[in-house]
């Protein structure tokens, strides 16, 4: 059960911009995240440009994003978001036995070269931030060059932001939710 009470535009009527920037941006403005974090409409108010600004940052191709995204996910053990990235992957043609391998890609032959030095970076910096070893970034370095390679880090630092909240409000899934 959620520990803190959602809102909505019912509960905040003097916060419609919120909401209506929700809706601009395409987002869903019934999503528990966002209905959490508008107890601070000032802090909602910055998180959408935020997160769209990352999702864009460096040109990270959008498939590898949601993996770097997934394997974060996984390695905090954040499920809220891992689901819902889950099924924007399968959206976007992710086929599904691939998301499954994701967290033994080292022995997969489902990702790529490419793939997995990101997957260890993102991994890494999940994991112990300051212990990512130089040989992992510059196999990153190499295979994206350094604007992608910091949009890498930018992606998992985000996300495991977002699972900061998440995680200790324990954030249930929308209703309906499913995960693909």
């Amino acid at each position: 059960m959620t520990r803190i009470e959602l809102q909505s535009r019912e509960t905040q009527p003097d916060h419609q911009h919120v909401w209506d920037m929700l809706e601009r941006e395409r987002q869903r403005p019934n999503s528990n995240i966002f209905r959490a974090i508008a107890n601070l409409p000032d802090v909602l108010d910055r998180f959408i440009p935020m997160a769209n600004a990352i999702r864009d940052a460096g040109g990270l191709d959008a498939e590898l994003r949601e993996l770097v995204i997934i394997m974060t996910c996984l390695t905090i053990g954040s499920s809220y978001e891992e689901g819902r990235h889950w099924n924007i992957a399968v959206r976007m043609g992710v086929p599904k036995d691939k998301l499954a391998a994701i967290w033994g890609f080292e022995h997969s032959s489902h990702f790529d070269e490419r793939e997995k030095a990101v997957l260890r970076l993102a991994r890494q910096t999940a994991r112990a931030p300051a212990q990512v070893s130089e040989d992992v970034w510059r196999d990153v370095e190499r295979h994206l060059g350094s604007g992608p390679a910091l949009a890498v880090l930018f992606t998992v630092g985000w996300y495991k932001m977002t699972a900061c909240v998440t995680g200790p409000l324990d954030l249930d899934d929308e209703p309906g939710f499913t995960r693909l």
